[in-house]
């Protein structure tokens, strides 16, 4: 019991820990036509991932679709994976940021905000 108890504080402890961390780098290379944004996600508790604000100017969002996980436990989270298309004939900037908001569509509170800073790389 004592055990299972020091596993929960601990994957608590994490689950504050992964919640801070609300940046994240894509590096895209400017011959690229599409770039993936994968966010890791767990629509069994009702949240999700949409995207607040992209450069609509320099990339087109071509999809959006969860991909579950391997494993066979109920519950366990997976993916969402986004894909955006590079508009042809713009001048690429060294970087964009995209915002990303996860949250329970129903509620009024705003949710977690993930910012996902695009690069450019030669």
């Amino acid at each position: 019991m004592k055990n299972l108890i020091h596993g929960i504080l601990l994957m608590l402890g994490f689950g504050v820990h992964a919640a801070g961390n609300n940046t994240m780098t894509v590096n895209v290379a400017p011959q690229e036509e599409q770039f993936k944004v994968t966010l890791q996600a767990n629509p069994t508790t009702g949240y999700q991932w949409t995207v607040q604000t992209y450069d609509q100017t320099l990339f087109k969002l071509v999809s959006s679709q969860y991909v579950a996980p391997e494993t066979k436990l109920i519950g366990a989270g997976g993916q969402m994976v986004f894909t955006f298309a590079v508009k042809q004939g713009v001048a690429l900037p060294e970087s964009s940021v995209m915002t990303f908001v996860y949250a329970r569509p129903w509620e009024p509170k705003e949710g977690t905000a993930k910012n996902v800073m695009i690069k450019f790389q030669p």
